[in-house]
Parts: C-alpha cells; structure tokens; sequence
C-alpha cells in the first residue's frame, strides 16, 4: 500500500477520492421509452457441418459475437475526445470534502485538550468555497469538487496533505496498544504537526495550516524556537537583527496586524530559507512563499521562470525596513513594489497584491484572487519569527553572536571579564590604578 502523500501515490489519492465521490451522470443514455428492442442475432448453420480434426469451429457452432459493443478506436484518441478540463470523471460533494478537511484540521491539533468546532468548520468551509473557481459553471444538481481541481489545489497549498490521516489511521489499526491511556499520541511521531516552544500568534489550527505548505524535510523538527517577539524585544530593526540574524536554518516570519480602514485583524507572514542579513540587494530562494491565515487563507507561491532569474525575495535595509515579493527590479525600491513591506520601525506596513505586475516574484495560489488589485495599509500589533532548524542551528548561532561580541571587545583594546564582574588588567591600567612598570599598586 502506497502512502497517500508520496509524489508515486497518485493512483492511491484517485482510488481514495473515488471511494468518497458520488456517481457522474451519464447524459449519453437514453431513457427507456426510447430504447428499441434489438432484434436477436440468428446465425444460420449448415445443415452438413463436417468437424475439422481440431474440432468444431465457434461459427460451426453458432456463437456470434456481433451484437457485443467492442470499442476498437485507439484509446488515446477516445480519451481526447471525451476529457472534460474540469472533470475526470470522479466528483465529491461539497458538503462530503468539509466533513473532511474538518477531518483533516481537526487531525493537526488531535491531541490538544480542547477544540474549536465551530471555527474549524468554518476554515473548512471557506477552504472548500476557493478550491472551485467562482466562474465556473456547472449543471449539477448538487454543487461537487471534481478530483482535478482538487489536485491542482492540493499540488499548490499541500503536497502532503494526507500524512496525518493516514498516520492516524495506522496507529489506530495497524497498532496494538493494549493500554487505554488517553494521553497517548493518535499520531505517529514522525507525522506529528510541529508545534511553538511559545507564541502570542500562533495557535495549532494556524501551525496546521502553515504544517500543509511548508517543505516536508522541515517538518522534521517537532518543535519551533522563537527567536524573537516585538511585544517582549521591541519595536526595532535592531533588536530583530539582535534575536534573528546568524541562525543558519530556516524561518518562519509572522504578524498579527490591524488592517487600519476597516480595523480587521490580520495574520501575515513568509516562511525564508536562508539566513537573514542586511544589503542593499534583494535576496531569497525559489523555496520561500507568502502566506495570510486570517481573515482568508491564501499562499503566494513563487513564479519560477525558466528564462531568466528574478529572485527579488525579500529586501531588508535599515534606511528602507523589511520588503517581501517585489514587483519592481528598481533600488532603492518603494513600499509599494513588494507584495507585503514593513517600515524601519516595524509598527506599519501595507499588504498589496497587483493583478498584472510588470515583473512578478510571486503570485496567489488561489487563481480567482490574481485578478484583483488590493491595499491594505496597517498598524502591527506584534511579530514574531521562528527557527525552524534543530538545536544545533540554535547553539551556532550563539556561537556567532559571542564570536562578533569577542571581536569586537578586541578591536576596542578592552576585554572586560564578565564571569566575576571584575575589569581586566587592561582597564585598571588605563584608570591608572595599576602601574605595570613598577609593579605596584597605588
């Protein structure tokens, strides 16, 4: 049995769609008033049938086989001719693909003491409403997803979405766990959604959604470092750099925001690859993506071009603040040419999306949102960043920021002890308390 969130699993993701699909009409039938008695084939046998020493033939012996619908047209060709864009054949009921991805949601914060239904039911939903362009049309009775557009929503926010489903159902059938203990873990460790050491912002249904998008080798650390809280460290570019510079895994960058003309909460955020660090260029990887979790939930994923490079990521400067997803090439750039930008002082910023940028880095993963143009100008109410790496991207990049502290007290000319609160040699002599000629103290 294939795992259904292998890249090979297609034909297991197919067969599980199906399982929970309705029936296709088929138009192509006549209905029985209009049917026509077929007339039975009568084969007509000579009356000196004369066995060949092999025996008799099936036409000696009246078998016909004519009035069997034999399709012998070449099968690409029949396949062409009946592919629907929209629709292969198998489709699941709007109301069935809720229940799942309640399922589903429900299964990253499985083993949380509590759960809130109702806004799990309703992330499902508004899920469930995006997978389905909104100008497509459809002659159903009943409003259904087909398993191609449920494919192509699955390949853009979650390649892996089934690990938990089908790690529950393996610890929960394919296990024997003779004990009842309710604490026990529903999932397997390896599948286990990655959770906060600690966070104002992130709550499980958020880690479970951010869990479907990112990379699944980063998956394998079970638990996120915050490297830094503006509400706890500050409002400033130099106390970010002082938390989150040198920590040499990967990020995960998140706010909570109030959209200033309607005064909505917002949560916004990037998840970045490499290591952070102050230029005057842009910089990134084609791994890094976009994301908002409230009030929609939406991705920006990167537009890779075959052609040419353009890997305008992201943008930190001191003079100008932190800039995500540029639209322009210029420098230096303007708030207005990334898709999300902070001020240097990290308390404002605007969120934009433009439907026909001349020079695109990203782009949403929901089609029917490329099309509209939006502002959202905002106040941050706090933000946080995450390491996603293990312990031992945690103690390098402490070990960085001592060597740069220790380099620094040496091109000073001073070393201050800082185990016994003591000052070095170097700075009595300097005080003149020490005379190091004449070996005596005064």
């Amino acid at each position: 049995m294939r795992r259904l969130d292998e890249e090979t699993a297609n034909l297991s993701e197919s067969l599980f769609f199906q399982s929970l699909s309705v029936l296709p009409i088929d138009n192509d039938k006549t209905t029985k008033e209009e049917e026509e008695e077929e007339e039975p084939v009568i084969v007509e046998r000579p009356d000196d049938r004369t066995p060949s020493p092999k025996g008799y033939s099936l036409a000696d012996l009246g078998v016909d086989f004519s009035d069997l619908d034999f399709n012998t047209e070449d099968p690409s060709k029949v396949k062409k001719d009946t592919d629907d864009d929209d629709d292969d054949g198998s489709k699941i009921l709007n109301r069935d693909l809720i229940e799942l991805f309640v399922l589903l949601l429900w299964l990253g914060e499985v083993d949380q003491p509590s759960h809130d239904f109702n806004r799990i039911r309703e992330l499902a939903t508004f899920i469930v409403t995006k997978i389905k362009p909104s100008n497509t049309t459809s002659t159903d009775e009943l409003p259904c997803v087909s398993y191609d557009l449920f494919s192509h929503w699955k390949n853009s926010f979650s390649p892996h979405l089934f690990k938990p489903l089908q790690s529950f159902i393996t610890k929960s059938f394919g296990y024997y766990n003779p004990t009842d203990d309710e604490t026990e873990p529903r999932l397997l460790p390896q599948d286990k959604v990655p959770e906060p050491d600690t966070s104002d912002i992130l709550t499980p249904l958020y880690s479970t959604l951010l869990s479907w998008a990112l990379p699944e080798t980063i998956l394998i650390t079970k638990q996120w470092t915050r490297l830094y809280s503006a509400d706890q460290d500050g409002f400033s570019m130099n106390r970010f750099e002082s938390h989150v510079f040198k920590y040499p895994g990967p990020t995960l960058f998140i706010m909570q925001v109030e959209e200033t003309q309607h005064q909505r909460s917002m949560i916004l955020g990037a998840f970045i690859t490499q290591s952070w660090k102050h230029s005057k260029h842009f910089w990134g990887s084609e791994q890094c993506f976009l994301f908002e979790l409230d009030p929609n939930y939406d991705l920006f994923r990167p537009v890779v071009n075959k052609h040419a490079k353009y890997d305008h990521y992201i943008y930190y400067h001191h003079d100008f603040g932190i800039g995500f997803g540029a639209t322009q090439g210029q420098l230096p750039p303007q708030p207005d040419a990334f898709i999300l930008s902070l001020q240097n002082t990290l308390q404002q910023g605007q969120y934009t999306n433009k439907a026909y940028p001349s020079q695109p880095t990203f782009e949403l993963a929901t089609e029917a949102r490329r099309s509209v143009d939006f502002k959202y100008k905002f106040d941050t109410e706090n933000i946080e960043v995450f390491g996603l790496g293990n312990e031992k991207d945690r103690e390098r990049q402490a070990r960085e920021w001592k060597f740069d502290q220790n380099e620094a007290e040496r091109r000073s000319g001073l070393n201050i002890r800082k185990g016994d609160g003591e000052l070095d040699k170097e700075l009595l002599k300097l005080a003149g308390i020490i005379d190091e000629d004449n070996r005596q103290d005064r």
